[in-house]
């Protein structure tokens, strides 16, 4: 006979196992927040006490049609813990908790169907007899399955960047109806449909297990295709980059001949002027002589070559571009990379304050340090009084622009993230206090370390 406790456990283990399961895809995923330990212990362990008032409302007799109904229902109240627990862990997007809570579901229905249903009811039922052994192989063959789901997916889900699909009405509404119906596809056919006909388990738990790893497989493939995508718009966009670079590197040589035909002509002029305006003549000259010797900020050619050709384009335009650069050695970066990678950073930042009439936000600041073992890029511009208020509420994750050009704008920042996270870096901004910030932080390779 089972006793009490063994069915107390099999009520236990739905949340158990669910959670679990979102840990298994959300840890390479996403980013934790904060209090993370304690969010998670207490998110598992409340659940899982919740769960035997089970017993409290409907006893131990399942086999009353009407009830069934009301249990699919009550279980469907502990599958909608996974997204909430996804949420309240880490930094997901509501779209992306429902897709994850229906992987979950995908994968600890494959536990249920197979251990639960086959092996410890059918195949070995004596193991139910006694509840340590009863717990000890479902934590055995739980981890056995969810550690081949973790192989599987975590590539994919640390190539995602932490978001697979932004929040917006569509995306929310589509992603929690599909968690029900994969939800409604897993256990209504369990609860509703078997009413005691032992012909029918075989069905159940072969059928349900098939599902549940055609889910797990079309959503790994639908994921897969969706980074490789990105990542092809990325480089896509990268190149487009390039051409936008090449152009206003001719702008820029365009404005140095300009300043040397000037200077050209103010050497005739000298010729003929009185030693007053001669005096006007040659303090201007070595205005821009001065200028373009301050251009020059490191040992790095590849990055003096940046600095001085956004430097030199920005005191045309007006705008105020100061640098802060230590003594560091940024070789580990592939020269074109680096020019990609701080050129689209600072491009972001010209063409916001180039549109800006206060001279007060029109100013850009770099910010190239070393602390320790780690190289810091910081770039920021101050923001008009109704964008900061705008961007006040980014946590560094979402793709946010000012322009009207949504999409390749995104991609310009998804295209910073991705070069930073080729060199082992991260990438994050951050709107306060009437400026934004772009932060790039990079963790020095050993040969580069002083």
């Amino acid at each position: 006979m089972i006793s009490f406790s063994v069915y107390a456990f099999e009520e236990m283990r739905l949340p158990m196992e669910l959670l679990a399961a979102m840990l298994i895809f959300l840890y390479p995923f996403a980013d934790k927040k904060p209090h993370f330990i304690p969010k998670a212990i207490i998110g598992y362990i409340v659940p899982t006490l919740l769960s035997l008032l089970y017993f409290v409302i409907f006893g131990i007799n399942k086999e009353t049609p009407r009830l069934q109904i009301l249990i699919a229902f009550w279980y469907l109240l502990f599958a909608l813990i996974a997204p909430i627990y996804g949420r309240l862990c880490f930094y997901i997007s509501v779209s992306d908790a429902f897709l994850f809570g229906g992987l979950a579901f995908a994968l600890q229905n494959i536990v249920y169907n197979v251990f639960h249903i086959y092996i410890s009811s059918r195949l070995f039922p004596y193991i139910r007899s006694t509840l340590i052994v009863y717990i000890i192989c479902t934590a055995i063959f739980t981890c056995i399955i969810y550690y081949i789901v973790y192989k599987l997916y975590r590539s994919i889900l640390n190539a995602s960047n932490g978001i697979i699909f932004e929040d917006n009405f569509k995306s929310i509404l589509t992603y929690s109806i599909i968690f029900i119906l994969i939800y409604s596809i897993l256990i209504f056919y369990q609860v509703i449909l078997k009413q005691g006909y032992s012909a029918f388990d075989q069905f159940a738990w072969s059928t349900g297990s098939f599902i549940s790893l055609l889910i797990l497989l079309v959503q790994y493939n639908a994921i897969s295709a969706m980074i490789y995508s990105e990542k092809t718009q990325i480089m896509e966009n990268m190149i487009r980059n390039s051409e936008h670079y090449y152009e206003l590197s001719k702008e820029h040589i365009a404005i140095i001949n300009r300043k040397c035909h000037d200077l050209k002509h103010q050497l005739k002029v000298l010729r003929t002027v009185s030693e007053d305006e001669k005096d006007a003549y040659i303090s201007e000259a070595e205005k821009s002589i001065i200028f373009y010797q301050d251009l020059i900020y490191t040992d790095n050619e590849a990055l003096n070559t940046i600095l001085a050709e956004k430097g030199l384009f920005c005191r045309e335009k007006g705008i105020d571009f100061n640098c802060s650069v230590d003594n560091v050695d940024l070789s580990f970066i592939r020269v074109s990379d680096l020019y990609a990678l701080l050129g689209n950073a600072i491009d972001n930042a010209i063409e916001y304050t180039t549109k800006q009439t206060d001279e007060k936000l029109r100013s850009i600041s770099l910010r190239i340090s070393i602390n320790n073992d780690f190289v810091g890029i910081q770039i920021s511009n101050p923001l008009s009084y109704e964008d900061n208020n705008k961007l006040s509420n980014i946590d560094g994750r979402d793709i946010i622009t000012t322009k009207s050009d949504k999409l390749n704008h995104g991609f310009g920042l998804k295209s910073i993230e991705y070069l930073s996270q080729k060199y082992n870096g991260n990438m994050e901004y951050f709107a306060y206090d009437g400026v934004f910030t772009l932060q790039i932080i990079f963790l020095l390779p050993d040969i580069t370390i002083t």
